[in-house]
């Protein structure tokens, strides 16, 4: 059917109409009603302008709010870097017209996404976009509709009976509409000027509100397209996405199992708080284990009592379960020489303790191990740096010497004893480059009383707890993802296996 035949029947149709608007119109204009209906139209549309406006703001705090996606506390500090990139993303592209009906600027926008996150994990590749195993790409995809569409569902009314199809039948109608829609208006205004004027100024207006409600579904849409896809490309470039549906701190790693079995033969089902006792010889790290758990539990000794790692499983009010690792002592080492059994640990623990005496001044060692560590979790980018918190025992060495009367309040020192701590303090975390408020003196002296252990030393892992069971998270992840790369080579080698032979 051509456009002409249907702008001929259309016409037709509405002539009458057209006709019967005249001649009411010449009626209030003859008996002097005009202006009164012209004033009762006008407070029509504006009352319509105004219920369209109202119900726009309804939508926009009710329905179309943007949903609240929260980044993973789980992400190292490059995915949470990149969830803050994907905002600036948002921003250009939320007023973008015909966005989800062009498939060019759906793709742009959806390059643009995935590109801005993978440059923050792989910027050295020369396609870093690209860098990602085949099956993680369709998971990715699987999870980004299955949330768009529970979004569409919930927060349009009647997506789920409106097809594609329709939308484009009602495209194309609109579209053969605006091609005679001047002929109409040629004709109302020939017929009609005074309701032309009118209906002309209430399209104004109606048009508008309703512009309201569309804008708003649309920036919603955007927003929560982009942190979906945002949310699990990091996910993705970050090698936190798995393919099975796990949690990896439900499972015990190997370390964590052998560690259990050895120190209490108890099986247990939730991944333990992995902590590594570093420090000096003579430090203090026997003295900090047997106070940690009320008992002797390691010989304290001005030579090292340990040649390579000792478990110790700690339990105590507060806590959960925890492995305490005790390592030896050092003292001059370079990272060159540095005991392989102590870098192994390095990827197996989620809190440092590292014990500084106050009877040596000397802290190279110390800031040796330290930079080490760091220089490896720099590399290692899937894994995050564990929690480090530093001891500084002997404080009762401190001058006076002969003066020890705690507690002693090291924020805001009072006395002699107390500045003196509070400088050493100091000096520590100056030297190690840690915040001063990770620093916490404590006397281990079990002749004159163990100080500031339950009221120092585990309110501070109390209050890193989040902060190192992000760490636990990563760590087990990225341990059930070795288990489950395997696990697919043994599977594909199998079916390549039984293709072969049969």
């Amino acid at each position: 059917m051509s456009i002409r035949f249907l702008s001929i029947m259309l016409g037709i149709f509405v002539l009458p109409f057209l006709g019967l608007m005249g001649l009411g119109g010449y009626w209030l204009w003859q008996h002097e009603w005009l202006y009164q209906a012209i004033g009762v139209l006008s407070a029509n549309s504006v009352l319509i302008y105004a219920l369209l406006r109202h119900r726009s703001q309804k939508i926009k705090s009710e329905k179309t709010k943007p949903s609240i996606i929260s980044p993973n506390p789980n992400w190292t500090d490059d995915g949470q870097e990149a969830w803050q990139a994907l905002e600036f993303v948002t921003e250009r592209w939320k007023s973008e017209p015909d966005l989800f009906t062009n498939s060019k600027k759906a793709v742009r926008l959806t390059n643009e996404v995935l590109t801005t996150v993978a440059q923050h994990f792989h910027a050295d590749s020369t396609y870093p976009i690209l860098e990602f195993p085949l099956p993680y790409l369709l998971k990715l995809i699987t999870l980004v509709c299955n949330d768009i569409q529970h979004e569409v569902l919930d927060k349009i009314p009647g997506s789920h009976a409106v097809t594609v199809g329709d939308f484009l039948r009602a495209k194309d109608a609109l579209d053969k509409l605006n091609n005679i829609k001047p002929f109409l208006n040629a004709g109302r205004l020939l017929f009609n000027w005074q309701g032309f004027a009118l209906s002309k100024a209430r399209d104004v207006l109606t048009g508008k509100g309703i512009s309201y409600v569309t804008d708003e579904i649309s920036q919603k849409l955007v927003r929560v397209y982009v942190n979906k896809l945002g949310y699990y490309a990091i996910q993705l470039y970050s090698g936190q996405m798995t393919l099975d549906d796990i949690v990896p701190t439900d499972v015990l790693t190997p370390d964590s199992q052998i560690d259990i079995e050895k120190s209490t033969k108890n099986e247990k089902t939730i991944e333990p708080l992995r902590l590594l006792i570093l420090g000096q010889v003579s430090s203090g790290k026997s003295s900090l284990i047997n106070a940690l758990f009320d008992d002797v539990k390691s010989a304290v000794s001005v030579l090292p009592t340990t040649a390579e790692i000792t478990p110790y499983v700690l339990e105590r009010d507060g806590l959960q379960q925890a492995i305490i690792l005790d390592s030896a002592g050092y003292g001059g080492l370079t990272h060159d020489v540095m005991p392989a059994s102590l870098k192994k640990e390095w990827a197996k623990i989620d809190i440092i303790l590292m014990v500084c005496s106050a009877s040596n001044a000397a802290r190279n060692a110390d800031i040796e191990q330290l930079n080490a560590i760091r220089r490896y979790f720099q590399q290692e980018r899937q894994l995050s740096m564990p929690v480090i918190i530093t001891i500084a025992t002997h404080i009762d060495r401190l001058r006076p010497i002969n003066e020890w009367q705690p507690p002693y309040n090291v924020s805001e020192p009072e006395n002699p004893k107390a500045k003196n701590i509070r400088s050493f303090c100091e000096v520590i975390a100056g030297e190690l480059n840690l915040p001063l408020e990770n620093i916490v003196p404590v006397c281990l002296n079990p002749e004159i009383g163990v100080y500031n252990i339950d009221d120092g030393l585990m309110p501070m892992i109390h209050e890193h707890l989040n902060e190192a069971q992000r760490v636990r998270y990563l760590r087990c992840l990225r341990h059930q993802q070795n288990q489950s790369y395997w696990q697919q080579w043994r599977e594909q080698a199998l079916g390549l296996g039984k293709v072969f032979f049969s």
